[in-house]
C-alpha cells in the first residue's frame, strides 16, 4: 500500500526515519512536530520532505488529505492536530505499527533495557551489514556507520526496542507491538517515572516480553543485572546470558584502553575471542557482547562482527568526539539518566585517565529528575569539575517545576566543584575561561543543551585555550 501519509511528531528519530523509509517507498510524505530542532529538522528538510513545526488542524488538508496519519509517541492527547484526525475520522496508525507493517514478512530483532539500546541495536545493524546481510533498522540515532536512523533492507530488521508508550490511545511499550524472533535486554531499571510510578510497574512489561517470546526464539540477557537476569524465570524461549559474573554463557573479561580502542576476551561456548571495540567503558563491552549473540542467531559470522567491533563509529551523539582544540577535546554524548551519567563518566575516565574531567550536564524532565534524584550522588564522582544547566523540561514543557539543577547540585557532594548555570551561553562562557589544554568536556545531555558541545569547539577555538 503506498499513497499520502502525514505523521505527527515527524522531527523524532524513530518517526523521522519511518518518514525517509516511507517516502523510498513511493509514499508521499508530510508531517508536523512542535518545537522542532535539528538534526532531524535539517534531515527531513533536505530529504524534500514537506513537513511544518507546530501542530495545527489546518496541517491535515495543507498538501492534501492523507490516506494515513502516523502519530508519533511524543503526540499528547490534547494536541490539536490529533484531535483533529480522530474527529475527522481519518485512518491512523502508531509509528511503530507503520514499520510492522513495513516489515511484515522479516526477521525482527528487539534490543531492549533501560540503557544502551541505541547503541547495541546501531552495533548490531553494523555487524549484519559488515556480513552482507542488508538489514533493515530503526534506531533512536543517527547511525554514523549506516547514515540514517532507519532503513528497510532486505535482511533481518533490527529495532531498537523502546519501553516508552506507543501512541495517545496504547499506553503500552513500544517493544510489545513488535514481536520479535530474538530479542536482548541490556539492563533493567527503573525509567520514565511519569509513566511506570514504581519498579513494578517498570519491570511488567519486560516480564510480558520474556513470557510472549516464540518457543523456537531467543531472549538474551545480562547476567551482570539481577533485574534482567531474573527474567530467565518468566521466558518462553531459549536463553542465553553475557556478562563478566561467573555463570554467563558469553563471558566478559575487561582489558583495557589502548588509544582509541578498548580490549576485552568474550567467551562463549564455541571458544575464547580477543575483541577491539571503539567505545570505552564496560558497559560499552557488555552492549557489544549482547549484539555479538543476536547477530550469530541471526546467521552472522562471529569472526566478521567482532572485526566490526574495530571500525564502528556508533550513533550520533553517544560518546562522540566532536572536536579537539589546543589539546582540549570535546565530547557529545546522550545521558540523561543518573545511572548513564556515572557509566559515561567513568568511561571517559577509561579513556582518559590522567586528564582532568569536567563534566557538562543538563537533567531531563521534572519527573525523572524527582524520582532519581537520589542517584544523582555518586553520578559525578568520576568528574573533577560538574556544570549544570536548567532541566529539560521536553515532554512536561509548562508543567509545574517541582525540581530544579540545584537540588542536582546539592546531592554531588563537596568532594567535586560544581556550577549551576541558566543557559547553554553562560555555560559556554564558564567554560572557555576555566578549560586548559589536556582537558576533557563530556557533554551529557539528552536534548543536546542548544547543540553546546558544536558550539564550545568553536568558542574554544575562538578564545584560544592555554
Amino acid at each position: 500500500m503506498t499513497g499520502h501519509v502525514h505523521f505527527l511528531g515527524i522531527c523524532g528519530y524513530a518517526v523521522s526515519g519511518a518518514a525517509l523509509v516511507a517516502r523510498e517507498q513511493g509514499w508521499r510524505v508530510s508531517g508536523s512536530d512542535d518545537e522542532a530542532y535539528p538534526p532531524t529538522t535539517d534531515i527531513l528538510t533536505a530529504a524534500g520532505v514537506d513537513w511544518v513545526d507546530g501542530s495545527d488542524p489546518a496541517n491535515l488538508d495543507r498538501w492534501g488529505v492523507p490516506d494515513l496519519v502516523v502519530v508519533g509517541n511524543q503526540t499528547r492527547a490534547t494536541n490539536p492536530e490529533w484531535l483533529a484526525t480522530r474527529d475527522r475520522g481519518l485512518p491512523t496508525s502508531s509509528e511503530i505499527e507503520f514499520y510492522l507493517r513495513l516489515t511484515a514478512d522479516r526477521r525482527r530483532i528487539a534490543v531492549c533495557g533501560t540503557h544502551g539500546k541505541t547503541t547495541t541495536s546501531s552495533l548490531l545493524a553494523h555487524m549484519l551489514d559488515a556480513c552482507g546481510m542488508d538489514p533493515g533498522y530503526r534506531l533512536g540515532s543517527t547511525s554514523l556507520d549506516l547514515g540514517s536512523s532507519a532503513r528497510l533492507g532486505t535482511g533481518p530488521f533490527v529495532f531498537e526496542g523502546d519501553e516508552y508508550t506507543t501512541a495517545p490511545w496504547d499506553s503500552r511499550p513500544k517493544f510489545l507491538h513488535i514481536r520479535p524472533s530474538s530479542a536482548c535486554v541490556t539492563r533493567l531499571e527503573l525509567d520514565h517515572p511519569d509513566v511506570y510510578p514504581t519498579l513494578d510497574a517498570y519491570r511488567a512489561p519486560f516480564r510480558e516480553l520474556a513470557r510472549s517470546m516464540p518457543a523456537a526464539g531467543l531472549l538474551v540477557l545480562c547476567a551482570d543485572d539481577p533485574e534482567c537476569a531474573a527474567l530467565e524465570a518468566d521466558a518462553s524461549c531459549r536463553v542465553i546470558t553475557y556478562g563478566c559474573e561467573e555463570g554467563a554463557a558469553w563471558r566478559v573479561r575487561l582489558g583495557g584502553d589502548r588509544g582509541s580502542v578498548q580490549t576485552f576476551t568474550v567467551r562463549e561456548p564455541g571458544g575464547e575471542h580477543e575483541v577491539a571495540l571503539t567505545f570505552p567503558g564496560r558497559h560499552s563491552a557488555l552492549n557489544a557482547v549482547a549484539a555479538l549473540v543476536l547477530a550469530v542467531d541471526a546467521g552472522a559470522s562471529l569472526q566478521r562482527c567482532i572485526e566490526a567491533c574495530a571500525t564502528f563509529r556508533g550513533p550520533a551523539r553517544r560518546f562522540e568526539v566532536v572536536g579537539e582544540v589546543s589539546g582540549v577535546t570535546v565530547i557529545d554524548d546522550y545521558a540523561h539518566h543518573p545511572t548513564e551519567v556515572e557509566v559515561t563518566i567513568a568511561a571517559a575516565r577509561d579513556r582518559y585517565p590522567a586528564r582532568r574531567l569536567i563534566a557538562v550536564h543538563t537533567p531531563h524532565t521534572y519527573s525523572r529528575t524527582r524520582t532519581l534524584l537520589a542517584d544523582y550522588e555518586h553520578s559525578f564522582r568520576g568528574a573533577d569539575v560538574v556544570v549544570l544547566g536548567p532541566i529539560e523540561s521536553a515532554r512536561e514543557r509548562g508543567m509545574e517545576a517541582t525540581v530544579s539543577s540545584h537540588d542536582v547540585a546539592s546531592r554531588v557532594g563537596e568532594a567535586v566543584p560544581v556550577h549551576v548555570v541558566d543557559s547553554s551561553a553562560e555555560a559556554i562562557g564558564l567554560l572557555a575561561r576555566i578549560s586548559r589544554p589536556g582537558d576533557v568536556l563530556l557533554v551529557l545531555s539528552l536534548g543536546g543543551f542548544d547543540k553546546i558541545a558544536l558550539r564550545l569547539v568553536a568558542a574554544l577555538e575562538a578564545a584560544g585555550v592555554h
